[in-house]
């Protein structure tokens, strides 16, 4: 990691050739130009995925073994047991 002046950091790994052909056609699919845009995107959907998890665990400590309520507006659907009848 590189540090520049300006607040910005430089990131770097290496990728098998493999691996980078499948996200520049990946980066193709998503209309992202170059790798700086692949990198970025990559790594914003790292810090989402991180917040959800951070997230889901914050909501199992505060409810430990109770389920917790439905969020407002959300009707509870039938039991998986309600199928099979």
């Amino acid at each position: 990691m590189t540090a520049i002046p300006g607040g910005t950091e430089v990131w770097q790994a290496r990728i098998s050739r493999d691996l980078a052909a499948q996200l520049q056609a990946d980066s193709e699919v998503l209309g992202l130009s170059g790798r700086t845009e692949i990198v970025k995107a990559a790594l914003q959907l790292l810090h989402e995925r991180a917040a959800e998890e951070r997230m889901a665990r914050s909501v199992d400590e505060f409810y430990g073994d109770e389920e917790p309520p439905l969020p407002v507006g959300v009707v509870a659907g039938e039991s998986d047991d309600a199928d099979a009848r």
